[in-house]
């Protein structure tokens, strides 16, 4: 039984290198969470390791509720240090929020995440579409 297991684990691992691909679940107890995520698989002498991991549609929680939250670097290096990873990489794609809303910002001093207003200045104010940690 326990060969049949390991097997089947193999042939899977086997399957998802072909695919380059992993879907990842966001985890219930987490300060982050995602539509759905994508890991880059690369075989390097006989071993899988992960590459980059792509999350579609990223939210953090404040106060509560899941908010959409600014493009930037201590936005995005925090999403991605509370998955797990050590940095946010280039590849990730923006969104457009709306004029007099409020977007979660990442707090450095009071070490949380915040809402942040966009103001009204009838512009882009850049929210992550797809956030790339690594």
């Amino acid at each position: 039984m326990k060969k049949l297991v390991i097997a089947s684990v193999f042939a899977g691992l086997s399957s998802v290198a072909a695919a380059n691909t992993v879907e990842l679940e966001s985890a219930e107890n987490s300060n982050v969470a995602f539509e759905k995520a994508e890991v880059t698989i690369a075989a390097s002498q006989g071993v899988f390791a992960s590459g980059v991991v792509t999350y579609y549609s990223p939210r953090v929680w404040v106060n509560g509720r899941l908010q959409q939250f600014f493009v930037g670097p201590t936005n995005g290096n925090q999403f991605c240090e509370e998955r797990g990873h050590n940095q946010e990489v280039s590849g990730s794609t923006i969104t457009c929020g709306e004029d007099e809303s409020s977007y979660a910002n990442y707090d450095w001093y009071g070490k949380s995440w915040t809402y942040k207003s966009t103001g009204s200045k009838n512009q882009c104010y850049q929210l992550y579409a797809t956030i790339k940690c690594q």
